[in-house]
């Protein structure tokens, strides 16, 4: 059964779902073009745990409520501080500053395009 969106449409959604719950420097690297586990990373800084919690249950109820998709692996890091969602060709990942920094995503990933998306009231 082919799908209903396009992962353009869902990368909207992760990214404006975890804007809608404050994150902050969320950002979407195209890593399609360098890599085959996925097309898309979409990357949300929480505050907290209760936060980084918040925004990947609504990143995955709203995937889930408007396209029907269900994040294939949802995985929490032992340490805490770090969800990811894994819808097929965009992967989510929600982590609080330190692990952001430690893990260094967008430099360990520098060759991929970044699409940046802020809050509507910070652009």
């Amino acid at each position: 059964m082919p799908k209903k969106y396009t992962d353009d449409q869902l990368v909207k959604l992760c990214v404006d779902s975890a804007n809608e719950k404050l994150a902050e420097n969320v950002i979407t690297l195209s890593i399609g073009p360098i890599s085959s586990i996925a097309d898309y990373f979409v990357i949300a800084t929480a505050n907290s745990e209760p936060q980084l919690r918040a925004i990947a249950d609504f990143v995955e109820r709203q995937a889930r409520e408007k396209f029907g998709v269900h994040a294939s692996g949802s995985t929490e890091s032992s340490e805490g501080g770090w969800r990811l969602l894994d819808f097929g060709n965009v992967i989510v990942h929600v982590m609080t500053p330190e692990m952001r920094a430690r893990y260094n995503l967008e430099g360990l990933w520098g060759d991929a395009e970044k699409l940046r998306r802020m809050r509507p009231e910070l652009q």
